[in-house]
């Protein structure tokens, strides 16, 4: 048990992983993600074939952020759904034709607007890159009033900076990548999950494309303006 704790163990059965959760007393929709990491131990290429085990319906990457001291996020064409208004995902929801994927908007929504609430409570800093495009977007039904007024009323929050980087910045780094980049206190290894229309997922904050976040972000700030000169 102690070696498995450590991260000492590169092979972890499944019966070893139920008896871990049973002595833990782990709720039963944790074990059965867990089994299944388990058993991808033992395949190879593991983190591609089983990353949605890692951070189904988000439940890894959510508390991971709830737990940062600092957040930091990006997105060149939509609205980061961390500072979206209610109307922002009703918006989502009509404009969307295909229906392979079926998504509870409601509880999407409600997951949004309290993930919101948690934020500004905490009053932990965030630091928020949107692309030009996320506002430039025709959204209708009083969306793009609503989406400007709810960004312009989070941007005067004292822990929260919103910027915009203008399609007159050309080129960047970070062009086309929706990133999150959670910092935390004491020396902990930074949290990154990278998306593009190709898939995405987490990365090690110590890799080659971990690094490359972390410098490309601060170097798309520095071609970025406050959301309130840009909108005002």
């Amino acid at each position: 048990m102690f070696d498995i704790e450590k991260g000492r163990k590169s092979k972890v059965t499944r019966g070893m992983v139920r008896d871990l959760c049973a002595f833990y007393e782990t709720d039963r929709a944790l074990v059965e993600r867990l089994v299944t990491l388990a058993r991808a131990t033992y395949m190879d290429d593991w983190t591609d074939s089983y990353a949605g085990a890692v951070d189904k319906d988000d439940w890894l990457y959510q508390n991971r952020e709830d737990r940062a001291a600092k957040l930091m996020f990006h997105d060149s064409v939509f609205i980061p759904s961390l500072i979206q208004p209610a109307s922002y995902v009703d918006m989502m929801e009509r404009t969307t034709k295909a229906t392979v994927d079926k998504l509870d908007y409601e509880q999407a929504k409600q997951f949004r607007m309290n993930r919101q609430e948690r934020w500004i409570a905490s009053r932990r800093p965030m630091t928020c890159l949107i692309g030009e495009a996320a506002f430039s977007l025709k959204l209708g039904d009083g969306v793009d009033e609503d989406v400007r007024s709810h960004v312009l009323k989070l941007a005067r929050l004292p822990f929260a900076e919103i910027r915009v980087i203008p399609f007159a910045a050309g080129r960047y780094d970070l062009l086309g990548w929706e990133v999150n980049l959670l910092e935390f206190g004491s020396g902990e290894e930074p949290v990154i999950r990278a998306r593009t229309a190709r898939g995405g997922g987490f990365v090690s904050a110590t890799s080659r494309r971990g690094r490359f976040f972390r410098e490309a972000f601060p170097l798309a700030t520095e071609v970025s303006v406050p959301v309130k000169e840009y909108l005002t």
